[in-house]
C-alpha cells in the first residue's frame, strides 16, 4: 500500500510497477467516497489519470503499461460513476479525446469496457450535439470494433468480448442523439450492427450469445437508431426470416428484449412507403399496418405493468412511450387501438407521479426523470395530431397546464428536452381552430413561447405596427407532417450549440399556428416582439429552425390585416424572401414560394410592390424554375431516399402556380404582364395534365383570371390607359371638341379591352390550353371539372365558339358567381394547420 501523501507522485513517475501500485492504492480509496473523489480532482488526478490511459502506444504489447491503463481507466469509471457535481467536472473537451483516442488504437479489451462505461456515463449525464462531428474517425473505428468482436463471439464465446460488444452498443445512440447524426453514422455502422443482430437471432436455438439477452437488447436498439429508411427496406423486403424471429421476441420473458424487439420493428414500419398522406394520417400497405397493430398491446402491455409497480410508473422505461409516440404520429388504427387502450389517461398519471403540482423547477426531478417527461409529452402530441376528439381528451386530461409549467420553468439543461416536447404538444393542439379561439387563449403561452425563442427586443427596439394602406394575401396555412435568440444573433449564431437551436426550433413550429390571422393570440404573442425573432430564424444556417421561421411567417400574413403584412415585410424584405426561394432544402423553398402566394393573393399593391422591388423579369424566372423543379433521379439504390422528397416537389409546383394565379387575379395590366411571358404560359399549359390534382386546379385558375372580363367599374388605372392612348386632352378649357371626345371615350374604352380580353385568349389558344381544358372537362377531380367548365365558357366567350349547354351554363354561371367573390375570380386557398 502506498500512503496517500504519496500516490500523486507515484501516480506522476515513469516508474510504471509504482504507477500500478498507486493506481490500485487509489480505486481503493475513492470508490464508494465522494469526498475523496474531490479532494483529489482539486489536486489535479484527472490529468494524471487522462495521461496513463492515453499512453502512446508503439504496437509493443507491455503487460505492465496495459494493466496501469487498465487501472486508470477503472478509476476514471468510478469518478463518472459518482453524482453529478463530480461527473460533471470529468466532461472536459481532454477527457472526451483520451477516451476516444482508446476506441480509435489498440486497447486490451479491460480497456476498451471501462473507458466505454465511462464514455457512456458522461454522455448520458451530458449529451453533446453529436460526438461524430467532433471526432470524425469514430464511427469508422467502432464500426471495426463491432465486426471484430462479433466474429470472436460467435466463434469462441467469450465474456469479454460480449461486454465490449454490449458496452460498443450502448454508445451508439449516444455518440449521434438527433436524427441527423444519426444518419450520418448510419453507413458505417448499420452493416456490422445487421450483422450481429442477425447472426443472434439465427442462432437462437443454440447456446451461447442467444443467452446474453442484454447484448441482444442493445444491439437491436442500435440498429433501430441508425436505420435508414431505405435500408429498412431492405431489411423488410427480405421476408419473414428477419422479422419473424424479432416478432417471437415480443413474447420473451425479459423486458429490455421485448422493449428493444419492438423498437426496431417500429423503425421498420414507419420505413414503409406511404400510399396516402393527408389530414388524417398517414395510410400504410395493409401488411405494414397489421405489423404496427401487433405492437400495441405489447407495449401498452410493457407500460400496464410499469405503472401497476409500487412507484406507479416513476421508474417506467421512457423507451416505451417514446416507441408508441412514433407509432401514433402518423394517426389511424393504430392511434386509435392506443387512446381506446387509455393511453392518454395513463401518461398524465405518470406525468402527475413525476412532478406533482406540476412543479418541474425540481433539478433532482428534470435529472431523473426528464426523459421520460419529455417521451410522455412526445407521445400526447403524436396521439392528436390528427384527430380533434383526441386533442380535446388531451385537454380533459389536464395536460395543457403542464405544458404551460413545463414552459414558464427556468431554462436549464436539464429540461431542455422536456421543453421541445411541450412545444411538439402545443404545435399539436394548435391544429385544433376551436382550442385555438378557446382554451388556449387563457392558458398562458405567450409568455413561454417568447422565453424559448429568446430575449425579447426592448421596447425601444421594438417596431409598431403603422397603419399602412397596403393588401391582403392567402394560402395554405395548416401542414402535415415535418424546429432562442436575440435579435442581434446573427453573428454569434455560430457559437450556438445545437441544443440551444433544437429549443427554438420546436418554439417556432409551436409559433406558426399561433400567429394564423384567425387566432386570438397573435396580437399578443406579436406585441411581445416576436417578428425580429421569427426573421431573425429564417436567416439561421440550421435547417429545421430556417424551416420553421418561414414557415411562421408565411402565416403572419396570411389573410387580409394590412398593418401586420405591412410590419413583416419591413423586417423581412423582397431580398432574403428570394434567397429562401432559392434555398437548398426544397421544404424551405416550399414555405418562401408559399408567402409570396399569400401576400400576392388578394393583393394588387403587394403585386407592384413585388415587381417594383424585385423586377417582373426576375419574378417570373423565378416561377418559371419552379414550375421545371423535378427530383434528380437517384444514381443508384443507395440514394432511393431522394425519393422522399418527391411529394415536396410537387408542393413547390404548387405554390409557384398560385404565385402566377394570384398576379392574373390582380389589375388588366398584371394579366398582360402574365401573358408577356409565354415561356411560363407553355409551362402552365404543360402542368395541366400533371397527376396531382391541385396542380391542375391552379392551372385551370390561371386560364380562368386570364380571360375573366373585368366589370364596368374595372381598375381606374386601366380606365386612365385607355383615356391616354385615344386622347390628349389640350391646355386650357374645354372646347366642343374635347366634350364630344369625352363623350366617346366609354365606348372606346369597352372596345380596347374587349381587344385586349380576345387577344389573350387567343394566345392561350395558341399555347394549347383549350385542348388541355377538353382533356381536364374528363378530370376524375369534380373541383377540377367544374373549374374547367367555367374556363372554356370564358375563353369561347373571347374567341367565339358556340355556346355551352344549358346544363353546363348552369354550372359555370354558379361558378362564375363564386369566383368574383374573390379579386378577378382569384380562388380562395385550401388551408392546413401546420404539423
Amino acid at each position: 500500500m502506498i500512503a496517500e501523501d504519496d500516490l500523486l507522485p507515484y501516480l506522476r513517475s515513469d516508474d510504471r510497477h509504482g504507477q500500478l501500485c498507486a493506481l490500485r492504492s487509489l480505486k481503493n480509496s475513492v470508490i464508494g467516497h465522494s469526498d475523496q473523489k474531490a479532494s483529489y480532482l482539486d489536486r489535479g488526478v484527472l490529468d494524471d489519470l487522462l495521461a496513463i490511459i492515453g499512453t502512446p502506444q508503439d504496437g509493443v504489447k507491455d503487460p505492465i503499461s496495459d494493466e496501469c491503463r487498465i487501472q486508470a481507466g477503472v478509476v476514471l469509471g468510478s469518478f463518472a460513476y459518482s453524482d453529478p457535481e463530480i461527473s460533471s467536472r470529468l466532461f472536459t473537451s481532454v477527457t472526451l479525446s483520451t477516451l476516444v483516442k482508446v476506441l480509435t488504437q489498440y486497447s486490451p479489451p479491460a480497456l476498451l469496457v471501462a473507458s466505454l462505461r465511462t464514455l457512456t456515463t458522461l454522455l448520458t449525464l451530458r449529451l453533446t450535439p453529436s460526438l461524430v462531428q467532433q471526432f470524425p474517425d469514430l464511427s469508422k473505428s467502432l464500426s471495426e470494433l463491432i465486426s471484430h468482436y462479433s466474429a470472436a463471439c460467435f466463434a469462441n464465446y467469450a465474456r469479454q468480448d460480449v461486454q465490449v460488444l454490449t458496452n460498443l452498443c450502448t454508445l451508439v445512440p449516444l455518440i449521434s442523439p438527433s436524427h441527423s447524426s444519426a444518419q450520418s453514422v448510419s453507413s458505417e455502422l448499420t452493416g456490422p450492427l445487421f450483422d450481429l443482430v442477425y447472426g443472434s437471432l439465427k442462432s437462437s436455438q443454440t447456446s451461447g450469445i442467444v443467452f446474453d439477452s442484454k447484448l441482444k437488447s442493445t444491439a437491436i436498439l442500435a440498429l433501430a437508431h441508425v436505420l435508414t429508411p431505405t435500408v429498412a427496406r431492405e431489411i423488410a423486403a427480405a421476408g419473414p426470416k428477419f422479422t419473424n424471429p424479432l416478432l417471437a421476441l415480443l413474447r420473451a420473458s425479459d423486458t429490455s428484449t421485448r422493449l428493444s424487439a419492438a423498437s426496431l420493428l417500429t423503425a421498420l414500419y414507419t420505413s414503409g412507403k406511404p400510399e396516402i398522406t393527408s389530414t388524417s394520417g398517414v395510410t400504410r400497405a395493409p401488411q405494414i399496418t397489421t405489423l404496427a397493430l401487433t405492437l400495441v398491446p405489447t407495449l401498452m402491455k410493457l407500460l400496464d405493468d410499469a405503472i401497476a409497480a409500487p412507484d406507479h410508473g416513476r421508474k417506467c422505461d421512457p423507451r416505451i412511450l417514446h416507441t408508441l409516440a412514433i407509432l401514433c404520429r402518423e394517426g389511424g388504427d393504430v392511434t386509435d387501438r392506443c387512446v381506446e387502450a387509455g393511453l392518454i389517461k395513463k401518461i398524465v398519471s405518470i406525468i402527475v407521479q413525476v412532478a406533482p403540482n406540476n412543479h418541474f423547477a425540481s433539478r433532482r426531478i428534470l435529472e431523473s426523470d426528464g426523459k421520460l417527461l419529455s417521451s410522455s409529452l412526445l407521445c400526447l402530441s403524436a396521439l392528436g395530431l390528427y384527430n380533434e376528439d383526441y386533442r380535446k381528451a388531451i385537454i380533459e386530461a389536464g395536460a395543457l397546464s403542464v405544458v404551460v409549467a413545463v414552459m414558464n420553468t427556468a431554462n436549464t439543461p436539464a429540461i431542455r428536452e422536456v421543453k421541445i416536447a411541450a412545444c411538439h404538444v402545443l404545435r399539436t393542439l394548435s391544429r385544433s381552430v376551436r382550442l385555438l379561439r378557446t382554451t388556449m387563449v387563457e392558458s398562458g403561452v405567450v409568455c413561454g413561447i417568447v422565453d424559448l425563442l429568446g430575449d425579447a427586443p426592448s421596447e425601444e427596439e421594438r417596431p409598431l405596427l403603422e397603419n399602412v394602406d397596403n393588401v391582403g394575401t392567402e394560402q395554405e396555412q395548416m401542414d402535415d407532417e415535418p424546429v432562442h435568440t436575440t435579435v442581434t444573433e446573427v453573428a454569434a449564431e455560430e457559437d450556438e450549440e445545437e441544443e440551444d437551436l433544437e429549443v427554438r426550433t420546436a418554439a417556432m413550429a409551436a409559433v406558426c399556428n399561433l400567429v394564423l390571422d384567425f387566432s386570438p393570440l397573435r396580437k399578443p404573442i406579436l406585441d411581445k416582439g416576436i417578428l425580429p425573432l421569427v426573421v431573425s430564424g429564417a436567416r439561421s444556417r440550421y435547417t429545421p429552425l430556417r424551416l420553421n421561421s418561414t414557415w411562421a411567417l408565411k402565416h403572419m400574413v396570411f389573410g387580409d390585416d394590412m398593418e401586420t403584412k405591412a410590419c413583416v415585410m419591413s423586417h423581412l424584405g423582397f431580398p432574403l424572401i428570394i434567397k429562401l426561394c432559392d434555398d437548398k432544402e426544397i421544404q424551405v423553398q416550399e414555405q418562401a414560394l408559399d408567402f409570396l402566394r399569400n401576400l400576392t393573393a388578394r393583393s394588387e399593391t403587394y403585386i407592384d410592390m413585388l415587381f417594383d422591388n424585385v423586377g417582373v423579369d426576375e419574378v417570373f424566372r423565378l416561377v418559371d424554375s419552379k414550375l421545371s423543379l423535378l427530383p434528380v433521379p437517384p444514381i443508384d439504390e443507395s440514394e432511393q431516399e431522394l425519393l422522399s422528397t418527391q411529394p415536396y416537389y410537387t408542393k413547390v409546383i404548387i405554390a409557384a402556380a398560385y404565385i402566377i394565379v394570384h398576379i392574373a387575379a390582380g389589375y388588366d395590366r398584371h394579366r398582360e404582364t402574365v401573358i408577356a411571358h409565354e415561356t411560363v404560359l407553355r409551362k402552365i399549359v404543360q402542368l395541366m395534365r400533371h397527376e396531382n390534382y391541385e396542380v391542375r386546379l391552379a392551372c385551370v385558375w390561371t386560364i380562368i383570371n386570364l380571360t375573366w372580363v373585368e366589370e364596368p367599374n374595372r381598375a381606374p388605372d386601366d380606365v386612365a390607359s385607355a383615356r391616354q392612348i385615344h386622347t390628349v386632352s389640350p391646355a386650357g378649357g374645354q372646347s366642343s371638341e374635347q366634350l364630344q371626345q369625352e363623350q366617346s371615350i366609354s365606348s372606346f374604352a369597352e372596345l380596347y379591352f374587349a381587344d385586349i380580353y380576345r387577344r389573350r385568349a387567343m394566345t392561350l389558344v395558341r399555347l394549347g390550353a383549350r385542348e388541355q381544358l377538353e382533356y381536364l372537362k374528363q378530370d376524375p377531380v369534380l373541383d377540377v371539372r367544374e373549374k374547367t367548365k367555367t374556363a372554356i365558357y370564358q375563353m369561347d366567350s373571347l374567341v367565339g365558339r358556340s355556346s355551352p349547354s344549358a346544363e353546363d351554363e348552369q354550372d359555370i354561371e354558379a361558378g362564375l358567381s363564386r369566383g368574383v367573390e374573390v379579386a378577378g375570380g382569384a380562388m380562395e386557398i385550401d388551408s392546413e394547420l401546420h404539423g
